[in-house]
């Protein structure tokens, strides 16, 4: 009997074992991300949103170059080094050797990235990553691993930006050309640490660990990318353990910070959000009538009701440890009285704002409806109508692109060079990414110069002036660049970016 009891015990204990190592392995064999939005391609000429897409273009790609993880350092990629002409106008890159594309694809040469840089500033293409490359000339072939360049001019942003980011990601040729462009958006095939594998009905995203990545291979076999778009689900689903890595809200992030089975940072986000004043749809094209809604409109307030009062206002779409960043006041109804107010509207038309009514289009999601109703509030008191339309991503880009509506609120993406947040007030980007459909020449030709000044100190002034026109057009409301809450299981050990991304492949069990 004894001698049975103890056979029961010893395989219980190894049941027990088998179990605890299959449960441990199913942790380290799959990491859970949530995305705060779908993606809508994975091509990184044509990225949409940074926020959704670029993590997970970041993990299929490789460029010539990259950022050094955990910092804005370029470092050698696919490229093993790289030399300029005396003039900076030739760019000559040596790749290296042996590196496959996914998926059997063949091996990266200097005719992918040709054709990789040439889709982009094809104007047939229509890329919003044209400007990335304003002055790229050409791409010239000079064997199998060696590349080149041309300039037109020297380009200040080439490496700080453009390379390091979507822009400077390599395609396959073969693959874009045997899919098309549209079916490569959604099976992409580049050189990265993981390979495309599933886009899901729900829009999750499986990638899956590339045994033939040329780097350090990845430690999880698949990653999964799940849009969350609320903070409040990303909460939930860390806590329950459904995902690995998510966001929490500000406000409760004290509260997740002593849950001990959970880490919690914050990190300044790379980006700016604001309010985009339409000036191209009546009446938002009468200045007076933007200069009124400048000041009723408080973006304090904004901070108070969404941000917990955690982020701090901004006063320019550019970061204040950025080249350039000139600090702009807000416009302030405190300091000019209601009487200021009432006159530039009936200036514009509208006495004491009646008959004024305006459409705002936002996301879904309760974060920017709760922003649209402050700002639908604070624009009642002057008598004015705000009627709010809340869209799923897709619609809503149509909207801005198409210019259906007069207010808008979004957050733009950065890094850490000012050209690139830059581009999107251009007249070029109208119709595109310029969400204020606005188009100022002066603005435009200092642009096209800081592109390709080197000096430090003159492209500053050249930034400086732009945000002073742009202040003086009365177009935008800057709010704030935000503060990222990066948030994750404690069993992994996890690689952030600057800004509080995630690098999917440095991902580890903490216990390795």
């Amino acid at each position: 009997m004894k001698s049975k009891l103890l056979t029961i015990f010893i395989l219980l204990l190894v049941s027990i074992f088998i179990l605890s190592v299959g449960i441990v392995g199913a942790q380290t064999e799959k990491l859970n991300v949530a995305l705060s939005g779908k993606a809508q391609t994975l091509d990184p000429a044509f990225l949409q949103r940074s926020i959704s897409e670029w993590p997970i273009m970041n993990s299929i790609f490789s460029g010539l170059v990259k950022y050094k993880p955990g910092t804005y350092e370029v470092v050698p990629d696919l490229a093993k080094d790289w030399e300029f002409s005396e003039d900076n106008t030739k760019v000559t890159f040596y790749l290296k050797e042996g590196v496959k594309f996914q998926k059997g694809y063949g091996e990266v040469t200097a005719e992918d990235v040709e054709f990789s840089f040439e889709r982009i500033i094809d104007p047939n293409n229509n890329s919003p990553e044209a400007n990335s490359f304003s002055k790229l000339e050409d791409v010239k072939v000079i064997d199998n691993h060696t590349v080149q360049l041309i300039l037109s001019e020297p380009m200040a942003r080439l490496f700080t930006s453009t390379l390091p980011y979507n822009a400077g990601l390599i395609v396959s040729k073969k693959a874009v050309q045997e899919m098309g462009k549209d079916k490569f958006a959604s099976n992409p095939v580049g050189s990265g640490p993981y390979k495309f594998e599933e886009w899901k009905v729900s829009n999750n995203i499986v990638v899956s660990k590339f045994e033939d990545y040329f780097g350090q291979n990845a430690y999880m076999e698949k990653v999964e990318f799940i849009p969350m778009t609320e903070q409040m689900s990303q909460e939930l689903a860390l806590r329950s353990g459904e995902i690995d890595f998510g966001e929490v809200s500000l406000e409760n992030y004290d509260q997740i910070k002593q849950n001990e089975n959970l880490q919690t940072e914050t990190a300044p986000d790379l980006a700016f959000q604001f309010i985009a004043f339409n000036v191209q749809n009546e009446p938002m094209d009468n200045p007076k009538l933007r200069e009124a809604l400048r000041y009723i409109i408080d973006p304090e307030e904004i901070l108070i009701g969404v941000f917990a009062d955690q982020a701090e206002l901004a006063y320019s779409w550019l970061l204040p440890d950025m080249l350039g960043y000139k600090k702009m006041p807000h416009k302030n109804m405190d300091e000019v009285g209601r009487e200021k107010i009432l006159n530039l509207l009936e200036e514009a038309g509208y006495p004491n704002g009646e008959g004024l009514t305006l459409k705002y289009v936002t996301d879904a999601n309760d974060e920017r409806k709760t922003i649209a109703t402050l700002i639908q509030a604070q624009l009642a008191e002057f008598n004015i109508t705000l009627n709010i339309q809340a869209m799923e991503i897709g619609p809503k880009i149509e909207a801005w692109q198409s210019g259906d509506y007069h207010i808008t609120y979004s957050r733009f993406g950065n890094t850490v060079d000012p050209g690139y947040c830059s581009q999107w007030f251009l007249s070029s980007q109208v119709g595109k990414w310029n969400l204020m459909h606005w188009s100022n020449e002066e603005y435009d030709q200092l642009w096209e110069k800081a592109e390709v000044t080197v000096d430090r100190e003159e492209r500053a002034k050249l930034y400086h002036r732009m945000q002073e026109i742009v202040h003086d057009s009365n177009i935008a409301i800057w709010v704030t660049h935000g503060v990222k809450t990066p948030t994750w299981n404690k069993n992994l050990d996890v690689t952030l970016t600057p800004s509080g991304g995630i690098l999917p492949w440095l991902v580890k069990n903490a216990n390795n």
